[in-house]
């Protein structure tokens, strides 16, 4: 059976480093601008930028004690477009700011082995699914 959580995935990635307040356009201008991959300064804030076109990694993991065996995979997704953040603030253009969950949405679910369309068939794999989704 498919259950979406009532969380969407973008929110939780979105919010993770979120502040109490939103800076302003001009106070954003003013940080350093990091792109993904490359190290960031240790003593300030920063804008972190995932370029159109790059690869960006993705772990997926199943761990649990209800296993004998785990496992994990490094997935790789591609950007249409240029995607700067700033706390729970994202960007299109690195010049106009809105909140996160305002310009990005999604849904995050899971089906069970043995389980497709939302009936038992015995042998189709389980499935986790992260949908991301401009407004």
């Amino acid at each position: 059976m498919k259950r979406i959580l009532l969380a969407t995935l973008p929110t939780l990635l979105l919010s993770a480093c979120a502040g109490l307040g939103g800076a302003s356009p001009a106070e954003i201008a003013r940080l350093p601008v990091v792109i993904y991959g490359q190290p960031a300064p240790a003593d300030t804030e920063f804008v972190l930028h995932y370029p159109a076109g790059a690869d960006l990694p993705v772990i997926a993991k199943i761990t649990g004690d209800l296993f004998a065996k785990t496992d994990e995979a490094t997935l790789k997704v591609r950007l249409k477009q240029d995607i700067y953040r700033y706390r729970n603030q994202v960007s299109f253009d690195g010049k106009t700011w809105a909140a996160g969950t305002d310009k990005v949405g999604g849904n995050f679910g899971f089906t069970l082995p043995g389980e497709k369309a939302g009936k038992p068939d015995a042998q189709s794999p389980g499935e986790l699914a992260a949908e991301f989704k401009l407004r």
